[in-house]
């Protein structure tokens, strides 16, 4: 079936990926289309009539399912010309819809494309695209915020062993876990509100390198405005069409905040990995949720499989920064010619983090935590050793560790049971809230150095 004469020239020639337009940039086309005809029509550049068949047919493609606009805008993203045969594509699925119901002859080029160029019809709807998939993915963020420091009240008091360089610190609650992966998620939300700032000016008006040649000063200055009507978003036309029209770092910086998301999820899942190890001779402090089989061999095995998929895409969103930056900052002169794969490579990344969030949020629900397996880790730790060094000092805290190693005991029955501590001291230094608290309290410190004084000498003394 001929889709036009453009369009299937583009078809035949552009045969690369297998990769399709995705729809929410046809969208972002169609919407930029119909402001550009309702602006011709409120100038009488368009016929009343010729204008209607227009605006019908793109109202009747953006209705069309997902499989049936597929097949009209049939073109892969890896193709030339700064976007020329996907505007060609939107131009002839326009007219050739709005000629076939009408029974007018609308042409692509006079009627659907007046006063337009791909070179501010792609940027525009890129923008508009970015805009749309941006504000539900600030939503995502927000209920996966919500649901991490739902946990992070749930376990408020149970305490586990921190780690540096994957091996143990010191004493940190679990809650605080929560808190780190709920805190990223907030800057994250931020970013991403801040990066839709970025995207608000466009160029449509600028036709092919923001001059507005061709097209009569009142539809440059009407055109955005009639684009703001129909659109949820604050658009506004660039101060500088012709800039606008040549540069991409807003575009860049926007898509920025996009892998900075995608990056603190990757850390967070893979937090979640090495939580979860064992269960029974790793760290075994988070348990997984069953959501599929972890092995064909090994019954019962639960693999962080949430997780590791979201190590995956956060990898390839983060890839795509690199190309995402290197196509923007390849614009020469007035133009960039790259347009069509950054179009694709945006909405790739956008797409994968809009799927992602949600599923993590699920996953994150439900997890939980062996707090018995967190307190038998710490028991078994010297993590609390930290706690000595205001009395002790560097290299006797590293003795009396190692001497506590020896006996097979903990810090708190070694000081009571081998160098003369009260219980109650001992107790107080290794209490929840001595170990948790922010700064230790010098008062307390005092009075227990005061106490303790010739067992303190005497730890100090042994070799």
């Amino acid at each position: 079936m001929s889709l036009g004469r453009e369009t299937d020239r583009a078809r035949e020639l552009y045969r690369f990926s297998g990769y399709g337009m995705p729809r929410e940039l046809i969208e972002a086309g169609l919407l930029v289309k119909q402001a550009c005809a309702e602006t011709n029509r409120e100038l009488a550049a368009l016929d009343e009539a010729v204008a209607d068949a227009i605006l019908a047919a793109i109202a009747e493609l953006r209705a069309l399912a997902d499989e049936d606009l597929a097949a009209l805008f049939p073109l892969d993203p890896f193709q030339g010309g700064a976007g020329t045969a996907f505007n060609m594509n939107l131009n002839e699925a326009i007219a050739s819809l709005a000629s076939r119901a009408s029974g007018l002859a609308v042409d692509p080029f006079l009627h659907v494309n007046l006063h337009q160029s791909t070179n501010d019809v792609v940027p525009t709807a890129v923008r508009l695209m970015m805009l749309a998939m941006l504000f539900p993915l600030e939503e995502s963020l927000a209920e996966l915020q919500e649901r991490l420091q739902e946990k992070e009240r749930r376990y408020a008091g149970v305490l586990a062993t921190a780690r540096t360089q994957l091996r143990d610190a010191t004493v940190l609650p679990v809650a605080k876990q929560f808190t780190t992966w709920a805190c990223a998620v907030q800057r994250d939300r931020w970013r991403i509100f801040k990066a839709r700032e970025r995207l608000k000016e466009v160029n449509l008006g600028g036709t092919a390198v923001g001059s507005g040649l061709g097209a009569p000063r009142s539809y440059v200055l009407r055109v955005v405005t009639q684009l703001q009507r129909l659109t949820p978003f604050p658009v506004s036309r660039a101060d500088d069409l012709v800039e606008a029209t040549s540069n991409w770092d807003q575009v860049v910086e926007a898509m920025g905040a996009v892998s900075i998301a995608a990056g603190n999820l990757r850390r967070m899942a893979n937090d979640w990995r090495l939580l979860a190890s064992g269960p029974l001779t790793g760290f075994g402090e988070l348990i997984l949720p069953k959501v599929v089989r972890g092995s064909s061999i090994m019954p019962g095995k639960v693999n962080p499989v949430v997780a590791e998929a979201a190590v995956q895409i956060a990898e390839r969103i983060l890839a795509n920064q690199g190309l995402i930056e290197r196509l923007a900052f390849a614009s020469e002169l007035q133009l960039n010619a790259f347009a069509p794969m950054l179009s694709y490579t945006i909405w790739e990344s956008l797409s994968l983090l809009s799927r992602l969030v949600p599923a993590l949020e699920r996953y994150a629900g439900e997890l939980e935590v062996d707090e018995a397996r967190c307190a038998a880790n710490l028991s078994r730790s010297q993590a609390e050793l930290v706690a000595l060094l205001p009395l002790l000092g560097y290299e006797t805290c590293e003795r009396l560790a190692a001497r506590a190693a020896e006996e097979g005991k903990g810090l708190e029955d070694y000081l009571v049971s081998f160098c003369g501590f009260s219980r109650k001291d001992a107790a107080a230094l290794f209490a929840a809230e001595s170990l948790t608290r922010l700064g230790y309290d010098e008062a307390l410190y005092r009075a227990i150095r005061e106490r303790n004084a010739e067992a303190i000498d005497m730890i100090r003394r042994q070799p």
